[in-house]
């Protein structure tokens, strides 16, 4: 794929990412999260050679089981570059700068993308449950950053 970027973006947009692939075949149009705007949320995007937003991801301070944690949430790929390294890079990024503040990552990651997650290190914590937004099925996932 041609030249990716890996840029710090504001909240608003991650918004039409969110809506084509999160929203997408979900009773549920929102796409903006309460946690968007929270002291030390930051919102990570990849550009494309041509300007492009390409692939987005929202990473929330928020501990996990009382240990110091990011949680990313919102991450999503344009369909048209899907399993061309985007998400990669993205999440590679997000979990860098996740590990100067925090001991790991975790997600509430859709079944659909758990494979994705694996290859890059997460593990699954615990049984599989269908995500009251979007009504899919997802489990919780962690990656230990230290």
């Amino acid at each position: 794929m041609a030249e990716l970027t890996v840029v710090e973006i504001a909240a608003d947009e991650t918004h039409d990412l969110r809506l084509q692939v999160l929203r997408n075949d979900t009773p549920n149009a929102i796409v903006t999260f309460p946690e968007d705007a929270l002291p030390g949320t930051f919102h990570l995007g990849v550009r494309d050679a041509d300007g492009n937003l390409v692939a987005i991801s929202t990473w929330i301070p928020r501990p996990f089981h009382d240990e110091p944690g990011v949680q990313l949430r919102g991450m999503a790929t344009a369909p048209p570059v899907q399993g061309r390294g985007a998400g990669a890079i993205l999440l590679e990024a997000g979990c860098t700068r996740a590990a100067a503040t925090a001991a790991l990552v975790w997600a509430r990651a859709r079944d659909t993308a758990l494979e994705f997650y694996l290859r890059h290190g997460f593990v699954v914590d615990g049984e599989g449950f269908i995500d009251e937004q979007t009504l899919k099925p997802h489990h919780v996932i962690v990656r230990r950053l230290t």
